[in-house]
């Protein structure tokens, strides 16, 4: 099964990983989304992919969406890799809700398993979630971001959503979850700079640039 370790021996220089948060407990509602954390099995996790990680690059940077899973998930990850500081980034959160968050969950629970599909065809009012394009041109600018003031040979590690994971495989490379299935934990896309462009890699080696 291809796992996004495999990728780091691909990516020249500096690159980023943007994956999900490890396994974290049952969640109910806006609420749970800012507090629910990791099981005892997620942080074995974080703290095996850290250890993975480890003595491959040079130099590591880790942020995170701010809420309590993905931070646990990127201290466990940072204690395996030496690194002092984790940084919060709103970017990594659910920056698409253009209302508050319990607006946005009141909005996805309407439409219940089918909320993704409805969004991402557009069947969701604007004003409440960013359409799927502008939900990722938002993603990429970031990470264009961060890539640019890098530094040299620098894994940055973003640890974020499954949605936000959705947003990058469907809004770059046209993927539906349908298809091709949920994110699992600690899964998800890498990226690189290069003259041209931002190459956008998927977890089989698929490449886009962007």
């Amino acid at each position: 099964m291809p796992n996004v370790l495999d990728l780091i021996d691909g990516l020249p220089g500096s690159g980023a990983l943007v994956i999900r948060h490890a396994q974290r407990q049952e969640m109910r509602g806006a609420e749970g989304y800012r507090t629910c954390g990791l099981t005892a099995r997620g942080k074995e996790q974080a703290s095996e992919f850290g250890r993975a990680l480890a003595g491959r690059f040079p130099g590591y940077r880790i942020f995170h969406s701010p809420v309590k899973r993905c931070e646990q998930t990127a201290l466990a990850i940072s204690r395996e890799l030496g690194v002092r500081r984790v940084q919060p980034e709103k970017m990594l959160g659910v920056s698409y809700i253009r209302v508050s968050v319990e607006e946005g969950f009141t909005e996805a629970d309407r439409h219940g398993d089918n909320f993704l599909r409805e969004w991402f065809g557009g069947r969701v009012p604007p004003e409440i979630f960013m359409p799927l394009a502008e939900a990722r041109d938002q993603q990429v600018s970031y990470l264009r971001s961060k890539l640019a003031n890098s530094g040299g040979k620098t894994l940055d590690i973003h640890v974020t959503h499954d949605w936000n994971i959705n947003i990058l495989r469907e809004g770059i490379f046209g993927l539906r979850h349908e298809d091709i299935g949920w994110p699992d934990y600690l899964s998800g896309l890498a990226f690189h700079s290069r003259p041209e462009g931002l190459i956008a890699v998927l977890e089989d080696g698929s490449k886009k640039l962007i």
